[in-house]
């Protein structure tokens, strides 16, 4: 279930566009009728009536860039992309690679505030940074990306950063109370920290690429925090965590990793504190993936688990929202 803006049909566009403007229309989801009403699927807090209803898989707002392509390539282009400022980003199958510059082209020329292209190789590197390489367009990979009322730079050829996590990262602000300690310990360029600074956290961002703390403090600036409510520490979780004292929230979004950081990650919480896990699982597999209930024992137990978006085929990005315990 995800949250949704509930407008007339008369008022759909108007809502859109001041959706897509503040970086809140969900880029995973597309809208839905009912009735005289129609559903935009939110990435962030929005105003207005906000109803919880099940995600109708995404497909591009508007017209479709295949449209434009061969009917041959259009079945091998994506119909999924993620878009970050000014970049559109393809992940391509290995029959379409041959094909990548008709496709590449096809989507610039599809959407006006794109001005670059690349193609995603996938994430590598001891700092999962995101390989991509600009196949049309400018050769800018610098982008200013907009969500929940919010403005991130960042380099994506240094510091890894994805927009599918604007919905999460607006779950967790809304989950903030005013004064609150919150960590976030594989910070990037600070989305998850900056976000919940601005719902009121006190919050602790650390990351070991050297690179994310320029882009995490100049996204400080950008949305006119104080170094009180926002701090920045450069090194791994593992050894820095044990001695910046109790939060009463932790973030861990290291799919890959997350698992091995469960036991510091709940060391570091207050009692009644909060570790929001996210981690990659089967789709079929149980609610609590093999290896953390052993961590948990009788420390923590689980008050949520769901999908935050499909990983690959028969795969999902999952969080685990693990509460510990007060005695």
């Amino acid at each position: 279930m995800i949250p949704h803006l509930k407008v007339q049909r008369a008022d759909a566009e108007t809502a859109r566009a001041r959706l897509e403007r503040e970086g809140l229309l969900h880029p995973d989801f597309r809208a839905q009728h009912d009735g005289d009403f129609v559903l935009w699927p939110l990435a962030g807090a929005a105003e207005g009536e906000i109803v919880q209803c099940k995600g109708r898989p995404a497909r591009a707002i508007g017209r479709d860039y295949r449209d434009a392509l061969s009917p041959e390539l259009r079945k091998l282009a994506p119909r999924a992309f993620d878009m970050l400022g000014h970049v559109g980003i393809l992940r391509l199958s290995d029959e379409a690679q041959p094909h990548v510059t008709a496709i590449a082209q096809a989507l610039l020329e599809s959407h006006a505030n794109l001005r670059t292209v690349a193609v995603d190789s996938g994430v590598g590197g001891q700092w999962r940074v995101r390989n991509l390489a600009v196949v049309a367009g400018d050769d800018d990979l610098v982008v200013l990306h907009r969500e929940n009322n919010l403005r991130f730079e960042v380099d994506l050829q240094q510091v890894f950063f994805s927009p599918r996590l604007a919905g999460e990262r607006a779950r967790i602000a809304a989950l903030v109370r005013p004064g609150e300690r919150m960590l976030d310990a594989f910070a990037g360029v600070g989305p998850f920290a900056i976000t919940a600074a601005r719902a009121g956290a006190q919050a602790v961002a650390i990351d070991g690429n050297p690179a994310a703390e320029k882009w995490a403090l100049r996204n400080c600036e950008f949305n006119n925090l104080s170094s009180e409510s926002f701090e920045f520490h450069t090194g791994l979780a593992e050894e820095l965590v044990p001695r910046l004292g109790s939060f009463d929230r932790v973030v861990a979004n290291h799919p890959t990793g997350s698992l091995a950081f469960i036991a510091t990650g709940l060391a570091a919480l207050a009692p009644g504190g909060v570790l929001h896990l996210y981690l990659l699982a089967d789709r079929k597999a149980p609610e609590l993936p093999a290896g953390v209930a052993e961590e948990l024992s009788d420390f923590a137990s689980v008050s949520g688990s769901r999908m935050v978006h499909p990983y690959s085929p028969g795969r999902e990005l999952r969080v685990l929202d693990l509460l510990r315990k007060s005695s």
